[in-house]
């Protein structure tokens, strides 16, 4: 009867032979310092990173070809290549983040655009109580403008005969001189404030009304 212990050795014998039997079936194909072609059974360590080709000993068939190690200058170059590819690839991936919030708020703005107007009628007449409304203030805004300037030249004529008789300009006639400026300067920046809320108000105006064209003209009919 044949022991477990004999069986277990005859299998590992076999191993051991079938791994010999691989490693001399491959040969080792590289140029040697002196630059000449050489197959060998062994590769010296001194040429594993200068690249080789492995062979089957018997066809002499290249069973696998190492590329040669690279070198500082090809790894550096790969480096700022994998970096450019990675900036790419960055740089699409924010392009289409992007696109995808620009879509998001387009679609956003279709949905309010809908909600509040269901013809370019409707548009057109909120757009005239906008910018009727801006235009009446506008108006009352340069009516006041011009009594405001009286008011500036009367204190400043004030202050001048002041200085003429010697009196100088008191504490009060200042405060009233600095007072009349600041609501001339008031007056003139709400003034420019409303002309560019009208000029923003058309141009949103546009805006407006040719996305709803497009969307009402995109609607099925009934």
């Amino acid at each position: 009867m044949i022991s477990l212990r004999f069986v277990a050795m005859l299998i590992l014998s076999a191993t051991f032979l079938f791994g010999t039997v691989v490693s001399a079936a491959q040969l080792y194909r590289f140029t040697d310092e002196n630059g000449i072609p050489t197959l060998s059974k062994t590769l010296p360590p001194e040429v594993a990173q200068q690249g080789y080709d492995i062979l089957d000993e018997k066809s002499m068939r290249v069973i696998e070809r190492v590329p040669p190690a690279p070198t500082e200058a090809e790894i550096a170059e790969r480096e700022i290549q994998k970096q450019r590819e990675l900036e790419i690839q960055q740089q699409a991936e924010e392009e289409a983040r992007l696109a995808a919030e620009q879509q998001r708020k387009q679609a956003i703005y279709d949905h309010n655009l809908l909600s509040a107007y269901q013809s370019e009628e409707e548009l057109m007449n909120e757009y005239n109580k906008d910018r009727q409304y801006r235009e009446n203030r506008l108006e009352t805004l340069k009516n006041k403008r011009e009594g405001l300037q009286q008011r500036l030249q009367q204190v400043q004529q004030q202050a001048a005969d002041n200085e003429l008789s010697g009196l100088g300009m008191s504490e009060n006639l200042q405060r009233r001189l600095q007072a009349a400026q600041q609501e001339l300067d008031n007056n003139q920046a709400s003034i420019e404030q409303l002309n560019d809320e009208i000029k923003l108000l058309n141009a949103q105006y546009e805006m407006d009304l040719k996305r709803l064209r497009e969307l009402l003209s995109n609607q099925p009919q009934d």
